[in-house]
């Protein structure tokens, strides 16, 4: 299994005044409806959401639970996007790119921050790193200028990711909004986008990483029936039925 991450605005004040303020008020997710334009079907599924979130044990690992659920619950709010392969967690000891990661404990209530500490993907079905919108900004000038991060970023986002990566950057920053990392929230099946999964808003997914992911698994198929000894014709592109059913989500 590889890394299915994705990548999720939200500000940080957003994280307790309504990821961990809505455990405790059940009256509070009436009102993102309203504030951020969620259409009947996607709020029932944000209620449901949120109301597995309240029954998360206290067994269960911060990055597995309460994270995880945050990231799904952001995918409700906001476009996010998904970038196959890509984990800033894989920074985690590298100085270089770790000090634009946040410290846990000063996001979460106090209760949950022992558990909050050092929070990043360890495995998948995770929620990972956060970089707030300060850091972010900073993270966005510094790549400019910083050789050794920007060499960091070109190898972890190679192959066109590094243009999706800014993409969420700059509509994080510009919403005044930090960017959450997490693991299979989305699941998209590169040889038929249609039959993608989401533990979110998939209509919230910006379609280009997908696709990223697509044409390369269709490259790497077709090499591979080309060394095969009896090599069978398939097509496997991204069909164009697939292609504008994404589009479709984007312009949406």
């Amino acid at each position: 299994m590889g890394w299915d991450i994705t990548y999720h605005p939200i500000a940080d004040s957003e994280i307790r005044d309504i990821y961990f303020r809505a455990l405790e008020d059940a009256t509070l997710v009436n009102a993102l409806q309203q504030q951020f334009r969620i259409e009947p079907f996607y709020m029932e599924q944000l209620q449901e959401r949120i109301e597995e979130a309240r029954s998360i044990s206290a067994g269960v690992p911060f990055e597995k639970g309460h994270a995880l659920y945050l990231a799904i619950v952001a995918g409700h709010l906001r476009r996010y996007h998904y970038l196959r392969g890509s984990a800033l967690s894989f920074f985690i000891d590298d100085p270089v790119v770790a000090r634009y990661f946040a410290d846990w404990r000063q996001l979460v209530p106090l209760q949950w921050a022992d558990a909050a500490a050092r929070n990043h993907l360890r495995e998948n079905y995770g929620g990972g790193v956060f970089i707030t919108h300060a850091r972010l900004k900073q993270l966005r000038a510094d790549y400019a200028v910083d050789g050794a991060l920007a060499a960091r970023l070109e190898e972890l986002f190679s192959d066109g990711r590094l243009v999706v990566f800014w993409r969420v950057v700059d509509d994080a920053i510009a919403s005044g909004c930090g960017l959450l990392e997490a693991s299979e929230v989305v699941e998209p099946n590169p040889m038929d986008l249609n039959a993608s999964t989401s533990l979110s808003n998939l209509m919230n997914c910006a379609p280009e990483g997908a696709l990223l992911y697509a044409e390369a698994a269709s490259v790497q198929l077709a090499e591979f029936m080309a060394g095969a000894s009896d090599p069978v014709a398939v097509d496997t592109a991204p069909s164009a039925p697939q292609k504008r059913w994404w589009e479709r989500l984007f312009r949406r």
